[in-house]
């Protein structure tokens, strides 16, 4: 499968999942995982919503090294789907031009989000953008063993 074809499928992969898990480390050195609705590709980046006032984001200015697991509910285990994606959290600047952009892909992919907008509702979010690095996808309706790493 070439490049194009994996970040064509990894990309639609993406945009199927209601929700994923992000993971980052606390300064304590403990991984901790959270569920979240908010995400988007942008490429080969991702684009995901938080609260301001939430513990990640302060675990997330000390590390900005996360990853991002995409799994699709109710799978058979012969066609078992996954996909993770590792990279830097950057908060966004509110007037740059990936901010914008950003605000564009969540409300295309979250009809939550969209409302947030509408409602003038994003002080309290914060707005990161994952350069990635790295994706680990696995699809076992194509081949068994280990998940396939492709670098970016």
């Amino acid at each position: 499968m070439s490049n194009t074809e994996n970040q064509s499928e990894i990309l639609q992969y993406i945009l199927d999942t209601k929700h994923a898990l992000l993971t980052y480390v606390r300064s304590d050195l403990t991984p901790v995982s959270r569920a979240i609705g908010s995400f988007a590709p942008d490429g080969e980046d991702l684009f995901f919503s938080t609260s301001k006032e939430s513990a990640k984001v302060q675990e997330i200015e000390k590390n900005r090294r996360v990853s991002f697991y995409f799994q699709h509910d109710n799978q058979v285990p012969e066609r078992w789907r996954s996909l993770l994606l590792i990279g830097d959290a950057e908060p966004l600047s509110i007037g740059s031009a990936d901010y914008g952009k950003a605000l564009e892909r969540l409300a295309a992919k979250s009809p939550r989000f969209r409302e947030r907008i509408a409602k003038n509702d994003l002080g309290s979010a914060v707005i990161y953008k994952i350069k990635t690095t790295q994706f680990e996808y696995l699809d076992r309706s194509k081949a068994s063993g280990p998940a396939r790493k492709i670098a970016v």
